[in-house]
């Protein structure tokens, strides 16, 4: 479960900066502080796994890694989010290991998605209102091992849709059928 503090604020009675959704009587958008909790919005049935960061990471690093059930189409995703808290691109490597036999990361099916800004004060307005918003695209290489490059001052989630490998082996058998 996540939740967040204060959620609502009307444009006309804003005190600070923290809450996640801004209206007025007549629009309302998302604040980055909005788009950052609903990268957790398939955690509530989620299964936390174990990651871990090479010891020679960059220390602006935060990772973690769920698998999940999209409600909309039953299909199991690993997901990892990343956060670069620093302001230096970042080359990762990301190794997925622990599996289920079998099973495999389907490169078909499989996402990025990027929230950042190119200046660490953007907000969004009314004006504006998807100024600071997540950024979904294929994931190019999607796969057990992969190279992936993380922004500065970002959350990026990577779904790895799983699937399984029906292993198939090369068999020189005879056999005879019976006419009966």
């Amino acid at each position: 479960m996540a939740s967040y503090a204060p959620l609502f604020v009307n444009d006309n009675d804003r005190w600070w900066n923290a809450d996640a959704i801004v209206f007025n009587s007549s629009q309302l958008y998302g604040t980055p502080s909005y788009w950052v909790q609903h990268f957790f919005r398939e955690s509530s049935s989620a299964t936390l796994l174990h990651s871990t960061l090479p010891t020679n990471t960059s220390t602006s690093l935060i990772a973690s890694a769920i698998m999940w059930e999209n409600s909309d189409d039953s299909k199991s995703y690993l997901r990892i989010k990343i956060v670069n808290f620093g302001n230096d691109t970042v080359n990762l490597k990301i190794s997925v290991d622990g599996l289920e036999p079998n099973s495999t990361i389907q490169l078909s099916g499989s996402t990025k998605t990027v929230l950042t800004s190119g200046n660490l004060m953007d907000e969004n307005s009314f004006k504006e209102p998807n100024k600071v918003k997540p950024k979904q695209s294929p994931l190019e290489n999607a796969g057990k091992d992969m190279e992936v490059i993380l922004l500065p001052y970002s959350l990026t989630s990577f779904d790895l849709l799983k699937g399984s490998s029906n292993i198939r082996t090369a068999r020189n058998d005879s056999f005879s059928r019976s006419p009966f």
